[in-house]
């Protein structure tokens, strides 16, 4: 068994509105800076491209209330009628091999995390502006025009409170995607650092 490394890995939050990339943002940043990426836990059904990009552990309901119930979850969240969860174990087991660990979650969990893990790095991603975000959403072709005016406006929402929260150390915003994954590596390696 390792011995526990005295300098924890970081905790790192990667927060936005669906369509701003956050999942790709996700993927290169696990790519580039040696960190872990965690598999969320859902009890929303499997979609035709879920192993073409994020990996979900797909889960009834009644077992997910369950391990939410055993406080197996480092932060959970409903999101358009499904639930949402980090599962804490791996999380928190690789954070205390000195590995950095990587969220990608909506605003609710983060708060969550905020509030539990008070020296985890949130960073919240914003769309260039809100046509280029209703562009990404209509692109993706697996929503309804009713589900991507519903996703529009709950995005807008988001932006609007994480611009008025305190809890967000940093606001990048995704207008180019090299550009956002360096500036978000150079926070990382910043923050790494001590900073």
């Amino acid at each position: 068994m390792p011995a526990k490394n005295l300098h924890p890995g970081l905790l790192i939050v990667l927060v936005g509105p669906a369509g701003v990339g956050k999942s790709t943002i996700s993927r290169q940043l696990a790519e580039r800076m040696n960190v872990s990426y965690t598999v969320s836990a859902t009890t929303r059904p499997k979609l035709p491209g879920d192993d073409a990009g994020k990996t979900y552990d797909h889960v009834e309901k009644k077992q997910f209330f369950k391990r939410l119930d055993n406080d197996e979850f480092l932060e959970y969240a409903q999101v358009y009628g499904d639930y949402y969860a980090t599962p804490k174990h791996p999380a928190l087991s690789t954070l205390t091999l000195g590995r950095d660990v990587l969220l990608e979650i909506d605003f609710q969990g983060a708060m969550q995390v905020r509030y539990h893990y008070p020296d985890a790095l949130l960073i919240f991603v914003l769309p260039p502006d809100e046509q280029t975000l209703l562009q990404r959403l209509t692109d993706r072709g697996r929503d309804s025009a009713e589900d991507i005016q519903k996703r529009f406006r709950q995005a807008k929402r988001e932006i609007h409170m994480a611009k008025g929260s305190r809890a967000f150390d940093y606001m990048v915003i995704n207008d180019n995607l090299d550009g956002a994954v360096e500036e978000i590596s150079k926070i990382i390696r910043q923050k790494r650092a001590g900073i």
